[in-house]
């Protein structure tokens, strides 16, 4: 935990200090308040109050008693002869721990260009881009989400990327280099990707005599060692230990849905039904999941080792072992329904059509999505490739098929936005759901309201 907070006041220092010296935060003006940014960050006030503490030191604030924190007036910002600068969303895990190895190396291969990284809030990206922009501040490159892909309403706003980069996207998976495109090109490059697969904790099973999930296991048998994984470990007639972690958050719980048929933009009842009751069966009747909220979504109880299995992507496990993961997490097939397909979820790049340096933009993407780099962060930090040939040199034919991105199964899975009628149902679904989560309201009772929902009606 100490090295996690610590990680996380130097990743705000690095921010503010960004922000600072690429003049988006001018000499004499003031920052966010310390209660602003520990709401904008997502980090608690001593975080903040570090973060501040370093950037003082360093000369580029100064505090005002009774009045909060500016930037010192006194600092002079020397602009380099070549900048590229990169708008981020944040938190990414992606961004925290490949991003460095990249611009290292697109350095070595531009010597005289100075890489510089803006985040900013996923929830408040767009917006933050373009007060950015308005203000004189462009970026050269937007390192974006599907999600955040997906709620662009212009994307003639950015450069057509398919005649610069054929090269780059004939060598991806198609589902990736389709699911980018807009039109007759393609206005994003991702640069990693995951399905929504099971991960397990290999040392609960050890523990307690459960055997490892075989290949292609059943539902049947995931619900037998879900079973024999929850307990009360300390006998106080309370479990503290579940068999399996689920996230009530609407980029897991559909991996069930899909895998028995649901298909939101086309719902049927009676599937829909079953899945609601599958859930409630995992939460309330077998009692073998521990539910996370959504604001949760990086399962601490799996984390801890309170949770034998939970339903992960490779983007978020690399996220934990750079934390306090004591243990190495296996993949585990999807044990949920007859179908074969899953979500998928993806990093990118897009270069702003109006941007300073579109060819500079362009070979970092190239540095990016190079064969060697990608091996590299696949291999360093466990995160997939976009290219299919570095992920069947790093990963087993055995774990493919299980994250689904054998050549067979990935065209099976979708991105949410592809899954969904419109993406900005999100949110009224996910309030809706509130009832049903707490088991206050039945399969039955809520898959009409549901129905109504991805219907518009």
């Amino acid at each position: 935990m100490k090295r996690e907070n610590e990680f996380r006041y130097l990743k705000l220092a690095n921010i503010l200090r960004e922000q600072i010296m690429s003049g988006y935060i001018k000499p004499g003006e003031y920052l966010m308040s310390e209660n602003d940014l520990c709401r904008h960050y997502g980090i608690s006030r001593t975080s903040v109050r570090k973060s501040l503490e370093q950037l003082q030191k360093e000369g580029l604030i100064v505090k005002k008693v009774g009045q909060g924190t500016i930037v010192n007036p006194d600092l002079v910002i020397e602009t380099p002869q070549k900048a590229l600068r990169i708008f981020a969303t944040s938190p990414s895990h992606f961004f925290d721990l490949c991003m460095p190895a990249i611009i290292e190396q697109f350095q070595k291969e531009h010597p005289h260009v100075e890489v510089k990284c803006l985040n900013f809030s996923s929830g408040e990206f767009w917006d933050s881009v373009s007060a950015s922009t308005d203000l004189g501040l462009k970026p050269d490159l937007l390192f974006v989400t599907d999600r955040l892909f997906s709620e662009l309403e212009q994307t003639d706003r950015f450069l057509n990327l398919q005649q610069p980069l054929g090269e780059t996207y004939n060598r991806m998976y198609p589902k990736l280099r389709d699911t980018f495109g807009a039109g007759s090109g393609w206005i994003a490059v991702p640069v990693t990707f995951s399905t929504v697969y099971l991960a397990y904790n290999p040392r609960l099973f050890h523990k307690y005599g459960v055997p490892e999930p075989e290949e292609n296991w059943t539902t049947e048998q995931f619900l037998h060692a879900a079973e024999r994984l929850t307990m009360d470990t300390n006998g106080d007639g309370i479990k503290d230990q579940y068999g399996l972690a689920l996230s009530s958050y609407i980029s897991r719980w559909p991996v069930i849905a899909l895998q028995n048929g649901v298909r939101f933009r086309d719902p049927d009842r009676g599937n829909i039904v079953r899945m609601l009751q599958f859930l409630h069966d995992l939460l309330y009747k077998h009692g073998v999941a521990a539910l996370s909220p959504r604001s949760a979504l990086n399962s601490v109880a799996f984390v801890r080792e309170k949770a034998a299995m939970v339903l992960t992507t490779s983007i978020e496990i690399a996220g934990w072992k750079n934390g306090s993961m004591a243990f190495e997490p296996k993949v585990a097939s999807l044990p949920f329904g007859e179908l074969k397909g899953t979500m998928l979820i993806a990093n990118a790049f897009m270069v702003p059509a109006d941007c300073n340096e579109p060819d500079l933009a362009i070979q970092f993407i190239r540095t990016a999505t190079s064969p060697e780099m990608q091996e590299t962060l696949s291999r360093s930090n466990g995160f997939i490739s976009v290219l299919p040939q570095v992920n069947e040199s790093v990963w087993s034919r055995s774990d493919l098929e299980s994250l689904h991105i054998h050549p067979s199964t990935i065209d099976n899975s979708c991105f949410l936005h592809e899954m969904l009628p419109d993406i900005h149902l999100l949110d009224e679904l996910e309030s809706e759901m509130t009832l049903f989560w707490s088991g206050l309201e039945s399969a039955e009772e809520f898959a009409g309201r549901m129905m109504q929902i991805l219907q518009g009606s």
